[in-house]
Order: C-alpha cells, then structure tokens, then sequence
C-alpha cells in the first residue's frame, strides 16, 4: 500500500510541474551556458576534480555544456534533464525519511508536506536553478548510501567512503550549500552511534572509526571555504555573497526560510524560531527518538551557508529543507502513534485518514502556487525568447555562415538596452568559442576609439531592426 501511495504521490509531483518542460532560457541561463561553453573543457574537468579552486559551481558547468553541445541552443533538452533530476530527488528524499524514521507512513507525509513545495517553483521552471538540484542529487544520494551501509550493521571500509566523499566533492561542485554533509553524517553518527563515554581515548576512537568520514569531510569542506574565499574569482568579492556573522541574522534566516516552506504566507520572529527550535530539541529529547534529534541538529547547522548573506528565495533552501522533511514527519508519526495506542489496525487506518486529509488539504495550494509561479516565470521567459529569437533570426539573415574566429561588431545595441545577452547570444549562435562579437557602445563608454573597418562584420541597429554596414 504504502508503495502504491508513493506511486500516486509521484504522479501528481510529475502533473504539478509539467509546466517545466515548457520552460525557455531566463537571462541567467544564457550567461551560464556562454560562461561555461566559452571556457576550455580541460579546465572544466580540472575544476570538478580540484574542488576547492573558485571557478564557479563546475559541476552545474557539466550539465549546461554538456546538453549544449550535444543538442544545441535548445532548452528542451535542459529542462528534461532538470526534471529527470528533480524525480530521483523527489525519490532520495522519501528514502532518506524512511531510513531516519523508520516509517513509509512518515517518508509519505514528508511528500506532501516538503517534496511538492511551492516554496521550490524555482526549481520546476527555472534551469538557472540547476545547481540546488544537482547540489541536491549528490547530497542527499552520498547520505542516503552511507547511512543503507550502516544500517547493515558495519562501518563503510574506505572503498564506500571513498564513493561517498566523491558524491560529497560532486555536491560542493555543484553549490556552495553541500559544505554541510559532513555535519549530516555526523550528527547520524553521533546520535545512532555514539562514543561509548566522554573519555578522550574513547572520544579519539569514535572520530577514527564512526566519526571518521565527518572528520575527514570537515577538514574538506574546510579547504574548499578557504579556496572559494580567496581564489581569484571568489562569489565574496559581491555583496550578495559577502557574509556578515551575527546570532540575530541567523535566527532571521531560519524564520525567513521556514515562513517560505510554509504555503500560506505567515511571518515568523526571529525569538519565535528560536524558542520553536529549543522546543523541537527538547522534545527529540524527551522521546529519545532519534529522528526528531538529528532532524533539529541539522535545521540548525544546515542553514549556515545561507544565514550570513542576504536573503534568497525558497531554491536556496532546497537541500537544507530535508531536515524539516525528517523532523515533520517523525513527529506526525510519533504523534500519531500516542493517540492510537496499542492497536495496529487504529494505527493504519489514522495513518491513511491523516494522508488523505493532507493531500486534499494541500493539494489544491500546490496547484494553485505553482500555476501561479509557472506562469509567472513562463511570462518572462517568453519575453525573453521572442526578443532573442527575434536578433538571432535577423543576425542569421545577415550572416549565415560566418568564417572560423570572425570579428562582429555592433555598432549600437538592440532596443537600446545596455546588455550583454546579445554578446553572449551570437556567440552561442554560432557555437565558434574564437569568433568574438563587440559592441562599440562599451568602447564609448571608456573612451576607446574602435576602427570599424577592421572587422569581418559591422552591424547597426536600424529601425528596430539589425542591418548589416559592412563585411570583408
């Protein structure tokens, strides 16, 4: 039964975000997919494997270069790529549930309540948000391995560590947000398997044995912060990225991402979250379940990366929501199981009843946030599309097929807009990393002359439209 609730669940999570197959390119997109094609594989691929360099993000590098090169300028390849992700995640989240509650009843309320999440529409219809996906994929997928490895009664031999450290390197390529796995598998440590007492010899044997991926992966995660903080193109050299430490601007952004994860919009005060998380721990506590205490640690540490800086939207939060996820639904379960007693039949049927209510509770606020979100990002998409359709079918009238490492310059920018994306749009166009596009507006702008007849194009923007002045 639970299988087939799964199942069903599955089926709407696939019918609420259809819509993303119908996704364009947003301005975000254009740029990573021209960042990422423009550089040399080699130094992709050098990137992924020296995780701590600040090249940015090179796993999410892989899947825009790798899609573009094999299918071209076409977003339907990315987004059916996006959603193939986004159901294996849809599937490591009820099976990281089921393994830390012990309850498919609980991995299927987790579902409703945090797998289908307005809060992530980002996600459905956005390819930009492709790194919290993947980032997503390689956390939660190393985690949940690690913890079926324990779960069968041994320690993972190096060989498992190993593959799971590289699902751990892939997450940190992917987003910035994975650095906190080692603390996942820590606190599942520290909780499930604990030292045997507070000794140092005993402390000293338990970071050798159970605690040693933690260790080994905090040391990591260590050199990878340190890498990204002082490479050359280091995200802290933005202010969006830039982080100012202060205990009230942490309680503001766990109440900041919870108020997202919740559908009807609330606000929450930062001494409200607070009190709520002592709550929380001090009930994990007092049950002794295990799923309730890990699920509390990790709201608390899971947040770190994203407490600091200014605040995002619900996609930045998709990794760290699983904690949630656990908590939520170990506390229904453990709920549930008070009020029904002893009786298994009473049990099951307040089981099927609570998930029945939920859905239809819930369901209609799924469908009607993600409509809304995907309309709202189909819209602009759409403007974006028909504009750049627009230039690229006039540039391709004018210059079918340009020599290898052509020179192209504009004379002045399409509809007058100050924007790069016409740059990187040719290039791509064309898909000839050497051949170069200028616009001669920049140049003017720092008081550069330019001699336009050393180019192998010259174009204008004519009456709305692009001309072409001059070619060799």
């Amino acid at each position: 039964m639970a299988y087939g609730a799964g199942l069903a669940l599955f089926a709407w999570f696939i019918f609420a975000i259809r819509g993303g197959l119908d996704s364009w390119f947003d301005g975000d997109d254009i740029m990573n997919l021209h960042y990422y094609w423009s550089r040399p594989w080699s130094a992709l691929l050098k990137a992924n494997l020296f995780f701590w360099s600040s090249y940015l993000r090179p796993m999410g590098g892989v899947f825009y270069r790798a899609i573009y090169e094999s299918w071209g300028f076409d977003p339907l390849p990315f987004r059916i790529a996006a959603l193939a992700l986004l159901s294996v995640n849809f599937a490591l989240l009820a099976a990281v549930v089921w393994q830390l509650t012990g309850s498919r009843w609980g991995a299927l309320a987790a579902l409703l309540l945090v797998g289908i999440n307005p809060s992530f529409a980002g996600v459905y219809f956005d390819t930009g948000a492709i790194y919290d996906v993947l980032a997503y994929t390689f956390f939660w997928g190393g985690f949940a391995w690690y913890v079926r490895l324990r779960r069968g009664g041994r320690l993972p031999g190096w060989g498992s560590l190993a593959l799971v450290f590289c699902a751990f390197v892939a997450a940190l390529n992917a987003k910035e947000i994975a650095v906190s796995l080692p603390a996942a598998v820590g606190l599942y440590e520290l909780i499930w398997h604990p030292p045997a007492n507070w000794k140092p010899a005993e402390l000293w044997r338990w970071i050798r044995q159970e605690g040693r991926f933690a260790a080994v992966g905090g040391l990591a995660g260590i050199g990878y912060m340190a890498g990204k903080r002082y490479g050359a193109d280091s995200l802290w050299q933005l202010d969006a990225y830039r982080p100012h430490f202060s205990l009230a601007a942490y309680f503001a952004a766990l109440a900041h991402y919870l108020s997202g994860l919740i559908f009807k919009p609330v606000t929450i005060l930062s001494w409200q979250i607070a009190v709520l998380m002592a709550a929380m721990l001090l009930l994990g506590a007092a049950t002794r379940r295990r799923c309730l205490l890990w699920g509390a640690g990790f709201i608390a540490v899971g947040v770190l990366p994203l407490a600091f800086i200014p605040p995002r939207d619900g996609v930045a939060y998709l990794v760290p929501s699983v904690g949630w996820a656990v908590y939520g639904a170990g506390f229904l379960d453990w709920l549930l199981g008070i009020l029904t007693g002893r009786s298994l039949r009473f049990r099951h049927a307040a089981r099927a009843g609570v998930l029945i209510l939920l859905f239809a509770v819930l369901a209609p606020w799924q469908r009607k946030w993600i409509e809304m979100r995907a309309a709202e990002a189909h819209q602009m998409q759409a403007a974006l599309r028909d504009r750049f359709m627009r230039y690229q079918g006039q540039i391709l009238a004018l210059i079918p097929a340009p020599r290898k490492g052509a020179q192209i310059l504009l004379l002045s920018d399409a509809d007058g807009r100050d924007d790069w994306g016409i740059y990187m749009l040719i290039r791509l166009t064309y898909g000839d990393p050497s051949l170069q596009a200028y616009r001669k507006t920049v140049w003017d702008a720092h008081h550069m002359p330019i001699d336009a007849s050393g180019f192998d194009y010259v174009l204008d923007w004519v009456n709305g439209r692009f001309v072409l002045v001059s070619r060799k």
